[in-house]
């Protein structure tokens, strides 16, 4: 089998993006020099979850700390962008 063109894939998706943040910016008359859009979910890996190719590599560790530095638990991340796999699972479903 083989391995999806990430890059090619993740260059479609940041293109679709930019264009649905400038008519997003265009529709509510903003200025595209001072806006910012946020698309949740998005990392710097490409993820078609559940149902096309995922680039993560869940193979990170990460502490979760408290306001006071101490360990309260943790997560696998990926170790590629860093994205929890607790967020990946809670977006993506079982």
């Amino acid at each position: 089998m083989t391995r999806p063109d990430f890059a090619a894939l993740r260059a479609a998706r940041d293109e679709a993006l930019a264009k649905a943040a400038a008519e997003m910016i265009a529709m509510m008359r903003g200025d595209p020099a001072t806006a910012f859009v946020h698309f949740s979910g998005v990392s710097g890996c490409y993820c078609a979850c559940p149902d096309g190719p995922c680039e993560h590599e869940f193979a990170g560790w990460r502490d979760l700390l408290d306001d006071e530095a101490r360990v309260t638990g943790g997560e696998t991340v990926c170790r590629l962008c860093d994205a929890g796999a607790m967020s990946h699972s809670l977006r993506c479903g079982p």
